[in-house]
């Protein structure tokens, strides 16, 4: 079968979470899957917590999309032991280490919320621009 000029072939999209983190792994997730909408999701509320996405520096930006995949793989985990009790006792090792992991990422990125950047509030004296 001729693919036509231009279209892009899904068939090569990730459905799945990748292995191993890889910078940039949301955008070559399947954006028509739930996965995608789940992660992509955690990633806009965390950088609207943290004062918007473009409020994000290049390292926090980084440091969010990492706290994605680990709250990930965190998921996956967690599932894999409740289907598999057998092998909990070894994942158990994986899913401690990640907790660490995501806890110290949160303490980095903060826990708190801040208001997104209000342009009219900055106007001198309090005056409406």
């Amino acid at each position: 079968m001729m693919k036509k000029p231009g279209r892009k072939n899904h068939d090569h999209n990730n459905k799945n979470l990748p292995k191993k983190y890889e910078p940039g792994f949301l955008g070559q997730l399947d954006r028509r899957t739930e996965l995608f909408y789940r992660l992509n999701g955690s990633y806009q509320a965390i950088a609207t917590d943290l004062g918007g996405e473009s409020e994000l520096s290049h390292v926090k930006g980084a440091l969010v999309e990492r706290f994605v995949f680990l709250e990930a793989v965190l998921t996956k985990l967690e599932n894999d032991m409740a289907t598999n009790p057998e092998c909990s006792g070894e994942l158990l090792g994986k899913w401690i280490q990640a907790i660490n992991s995501l806890t110290g990422l949160a303490k980095t990125l903060g826990i708190e919320r801040k208001l997104q950047s209000a342009p009219w509030m900055d106007a001198p004296n309090g005056a409406a621009k």
